[in-house]
């Protein structure tokens, strides 16, 4: 067996345990706090076992089966993916801190089994965000269909004035959409109880109304389910069993209080119904009420039919006018690979005035991939593509309907825009922090101010005055002469205002120059890499005496290089954590996720460039970043 097998199946009671434990402490996420706390428990030991039997037996596939199972148990309780992996996190920590205490004697052992559980529960997390997308997607489209459904019922409702091809159309697309085997619509009449206009796939005719008769002695509300083996009568029995049903779904058909009519629909396998899948149920029967209701009021049905055309009329309207307002661009495509969609931001986007529908898309956006993707049935998320000048973020998804590909969608939008917007969310979030740091600042020296002018020292008045703006527009004018990019000045000016707020001396180097910078290298990476590195050394030398709270920062653009440099004279970091400072998840910081550091490091690479560390316990660090100016 494998070696971290034994361990965890020697510890998986302290694991388990521990999981709950560490839930409850941290009382996150909230959504697994509501589960039962044996039903959590039996979960948590599920998937322990999984990972002892995937290590066992170098296989995936337990795991897989199990992320499949309770992915999808999750999504159906209305859990969010974030959820999940807040979960995951928590369980790690339980696993990782376990390990540790049984294995603090062998640091060789628990670092070989420490990075082996890291990458299987990185496959956890790949394989779960995947699958859950596709659950998700399935549900969205799912519901898509049933809308399509209603949309169908509605539109067949006002185009049609017999009442028996409504109502056989009601049973048909229930029957298709719940994938039933059998169906039917009774209504009540004057000569008998029950009459049954439409019965579909029944092996007697008079098993509806059999069935019908004893929904009507039933209290249950809503939508009525009999299943085999429960307490039934004995005619009944002998009606499922002459039908081969495995269970019956009802709803009573009324309309002012009235009890018009039932719809029954039968299943021959086991099918459980959805909370959705109800409340649809009890539409159909509530369309199938309206449908009755009017084919006996008005007989006629030319006024209804022109109030229900308007109203999809207006409905569909409504849908164009979304379309049209969304700040994404959108075009969709039938299986032929003809347009049959598309708004005014994608007409924008893609620098085009005449109409596109009914165009092929190879003929519009050659490079659009949306025919690869109803032959592949694959959706492509986040993909940059270049449409003329511009680069955009694109989406794309097959739009499948009842296990058909009927074609495919595209959503876009301009990365530079994207862009802009992230980095004045950056710039924004910079400025507040500086704001906040300085406003504290201010009301010390408002204060000083007050109690000059009370004591009726209007000259120190004058010449504190005149210090305070001279000194601030020094700061101020130092760093934006020396730092052009204006998201990184204002960082830096948040940062030394917050460490001067923390009793922390941050001093940007006299000679930092920045006059732009690369192109591989976006203001919101440059944000993300020196924040980070200023903050880690913010903590770093918090709880040092305070004539080591200094913190150097040095920004420096070369012919060949942009480099950064950010020092302290803070506690420093061990030997044995400098090479996983950079693993995501990996902190030496109580309450840290372990990301800021994984972050710096991803940016530098995306850029090209390299980051080094220079660090003593207990005397301080550097970290060194050298971003290349030009693409290689």
């Amino acid at each position: 067996m494998n070696s971290l097998a034994l361990v965890l199946e020697s510890l998986k009671y302290e694991i388990n345990i521990g999981t709950l434990s560490e839930l409850e402490s941290e009382g996150q996420p909230l959504s697994y706090l509501k589960l039962p706390t044996k039903r959590l428990a039996q979960d948590i030991a599920k998937l322990t076992a999984a990972m002892i039997q995937s290590l066992q037996d170098d296989t995936f596939a337990p795991l897989k089966v199990h992320v499949s199972w309770i992915s999808k148990i999750r999504l159906e309780q209305g859990f969010r993916l974030p959820e999940l992996m807040a979960f995951l996190e928590h369980y790690e920590k339980t696993v990782k801190d376990t390990m540790s205490l049984c294995l603090k004697n062998d640091l060789p052992r628990l670092n070989i089994f420490r990075r082996e559980f890291d990458s299987l529960l990185d496959r956890v997390r790949v394989y779960l965000t995947e699958y859950f997308f596709v659950l998700y997607e399935d549900t969205v489209f799912r519901q898509f269909e049933q809308l399509r459904t209603i949309n169908e019922i509605t539109a067949c409702m006002t185009s049609s004035m017999h009442l028996n091809d409504v109502l056989d159309f009601i049973v048909s697309s229930a029957m298709r959409l719940f994938k039933a085997d059998c169906g039917s619509i009774l209504l009540t009449g004057k000569g008998s109880k029950w009459n049954a206009p439409i019965a579909t796939a029944w092996y007697q005719p008079n098993s509806p109304i059999l069935i019908s008769e004893t929904v009507l002695d039933t209290d249950t509300p809503k939508v009525i389910e009999i299943k085999q083996g429960e307490a039934l009568s004995e005619r009944l029995i002998t009606v499922l069993q002459n039908e081969q049903l495995c269970s019956v779904k009802a709803v009573r058909l009324y309309f002012q209080d009235s009890l018009i009519g039932i719809v029954v629909i039968g299943f021959r396998t086991d099918h459980k119904f959805t909370p959705i899948e109800h409340t649809l149920f009890a539409t159909f029967a509530n369309h199938a009420s309206i449908a009755v209701y009017n084919a006996r009021l008005y007989g006629d049905a030319d006024t209804k039919l022109k109030q229900q055309v308007h109203e999809v009329t207006v409905l569909l309207e409504q849908k164009r006018a979304i379309m049209q307002c969304m700040r994404e661009g959108v075009i969709a495509i039938n299986t032929d690979g003809y347009i049959n969609i598309v708004n005014n931001e994608a007409e924008r986007l893609l620098n085009i005035n005449t109409d596109l529908i009914g165009k092929h898309i190879i003929d519009v956006l050659p490079n659009s991939r949306l025919p690869t993707v109803i032959k592949t049935m694959q959706a492509e998320y986040d993909q940059e593509q270049e449409v003329g000048d511009k680069v955009i973020i694109t989406n794309r998804i097959p739009i499948i309907v009842a296990g058909e590909v009927i074609g495919a969608l595209a959503t876009f939008r301009d990365k530079e825009e994207v862009k802009v917007l992230a980095e004045e969310i950056i710039g924004l979030k910079s400025l507040l922090d500086s704001m906040r740091a300085q406003s504290h600042e201010f009301a010390n020296k408002l204060h000083a101010i007050s109690g000059l002018v009370q004591m009726k020292q209007y000259e120190k008045v004058s010449e504190l005055i005149t210090l305070m703006y001279k000194n601030q527009q020094e700061f101020v004018s130092f760093i934006v002469k020396r730092i052009k990019d204006q998201a990184t000045a204002g960082l830096i000016i948040g940062k030394i205002s917050q460490s001067t707020e923390q009793g922390i001396s941050l001093r940007l180097h006299a000679r930092s120059k920045l006059e732009a910078l690369p192109p591989t290298f976006s203001s919101l990476a440059m944000v993300t890499v020196l924040g980070n590195l200023i903050s880690n050394a913010i903590d770093a030398v918090d709880g040092v005496p305070s004539e080591r709270k200094v913190i150097d920062v040095y920004v420096y653009q070369g012919k060949r290089h942009l480099n950064i440099k950010v020092s302290d004279r803070g506690c420093g970091i061990p030997e044995l954590y400098k090479r996983k400072i950079y693993q995501r998840g990996f902190s030496t910081k109580r309450g840290s996720r372990g990301v800021g550091l994984y972050l710096v490091k991803k940016e530098v690479a995306m850029s090209g460039g390299k980051i080094a560390i220079q660090s003593q316990e207990n005397q301080g660090s550097i970290f060194s970043v050298k971003i290349p100016i030009r693409e290689r």
